[in-house]
């Protein structure tokens, strides 16, 4: 298991610059929000679509970055590994909101425990990144890659971020 933490670009501040809602709750941002200087340059991962489907199926709402209008491409990656999309959680919604927190991210896993079904254990990995945002109003990314059974740990990494 392997978490990687590092400076995230200021999210409020960028969805604005980038013509976007600023997102308050939780968000699926994507890949290249930090380094994309126009709405024109970002891509989605393409598994950003069936977490979006898993969260509204068990009453997660996202407070989407993009509007209806915004049509965002996805990238499909060539790899063994599941790439899955940026998480964006509020400071506030993860302090108020622990509990669908890790609802959210609990589906993310029973997901991925289906589908590497019939994969050994050795050869199922992970990727996802988690953007929060610390009390003094910095956001910081949390990198996890590793295996699917230990993604629940990441709830743990960004509430200590979050209480930074």
């Amino acid at each position: 298991m392997l978490f990687k933490i590092s400076e995230y670009v200021d999210v409020k501040k960028k969805a604005e610059q980038l013509g976007f809602d600023i997102p308050t709750g939780i968000a699926l941002l994507p890949q290249n929000f930090d380094i994309a200087t126009s709405k024109g340059q970002l891509v989605h991962e393409s598994t950003t679509q069936t977490v979006r489907v898993l969260w509204r199926q068990n009453g997660i709402i996202e407070t989407a970055l993009e509007h209806e209008e915004d049509k965002i491409p996805t990238v499909a990656e060539k790899s063994l590994d599941w790439v899955g999309p940026t998480i964006f959680i509020s400071a506030l919604y993860l302090s108020q909101n622990s509990t669908l927190v890790s609802l959210a991210i609990d589906i993310i896993a029973n997901y991925l425990a289906d589908f590497f079904r019939g994969i050994p254990k050795r050869d199922r990995k992970i990727k996802i990144s988690f953007i929060t945002e610390t009390k003094d109003g910095c956001y910081k990314r949390i990198e996890y890659e590793g295996p699917p059974e230990k993604l629940r740990a990441s709830i743990k990494e960004m509430q200590k971020i979050s209480n930074e």
